[in-house]
């Protein structure tokens, strides 16, 4: 009986597919539920970095002039703050670095250069027949000054870094005035030096050409 039933069932399958074949149709057949690798994908593939994997390493920055005649110590000049209106870079009476919206007997000085640094002296020699240089002057918690002393290259306080900020003011180069990682900079109490970090420049400086340097030529 079982047998006769399976038979039965095969003989009606063979009749619809027969059928379906007279109706001009083919039998369906189950979709296959795998996805082949090649398949594109609606959505974009993400575009390849054009970027570097690494950062570029910072270039140095630019170094004066060599042949400049003001920074080679063959010129006196008046050393001017591009962002101050309060004049010029001068030397009070007793010697300590300031500013003057005037003229001033002590507001010329000669740029000499020692190993990649300057040393900057006075334009005019004092009694003993020899100029003074600044110096950096440390003021416990208040900040650092300048003041003028006995000149001495192996004193690191009194050799500065004049580096080109690559701009020019009427014509003229401008730099930034440093000792070591403090620069020099106008506050509201006077010239300072400060160490700025990764904080913006606020003061730089002009040279202004005032002749000959008439120092003497020391051995």
């Amino acid at each position: 009986m079982l047998r006769n039933l399976g038979m039965i069932t095969a003989v009606a399958a063979l009749a619809l597919t027969q059928q379906a074949c007279a109706n001009g149709t083919s039998p369906q057949t189950a979709p296959e539920t795998t996805t082949s690798a090649a398949s594109p994908s609606l959505s974009p593939s993400p575009e390849k970095s054009t970027e570097p994997t690494t950062k570029a390493p910072t270039s140095k920055p630019p170094k004066a002039d060599p042949k400049d005649p003001i920074l080679a110590g063959k010129r006196q000049v008046v050393i001017a703050p591009v962002e101050s209106f309060e004049g010029i870079v001068v030397l009070d009476e007793q010697g300590n670095l300031g500013m003057t919206d005037g003229e001033a007997d002590r507001g010329l000085f000669v740029f000499t250069p020692h190993n990649g640094k300057f040393q900057i002296k006075t334009a005019k020699v004092g009694t003993g027949g020899e100029p003074d240089c600044l110096s950096v002057k440390t003021n416990g918690s208040q900040p650092l000054t300048a003041v003028a002393v006995a000149c001495d290259t192996s004193k690191a306080e009194q050799l500065f870094d004049v580096v080109p900020t690559g701009k020019k003011d009427n014509n003229r180069p401008v730099y930034t005035i440093a000792n070591r990682d403090a620069l020099l900079r106008t506050s509201s109490s006077g010239l300072i030096f400060e160490e700025l970090g990764d904080g913006p420049v606020i003061t730089t400086f002009v040279l202004v050409d005032n002749g000959k340097s008439t120092l003497p030529a020391l051995d």
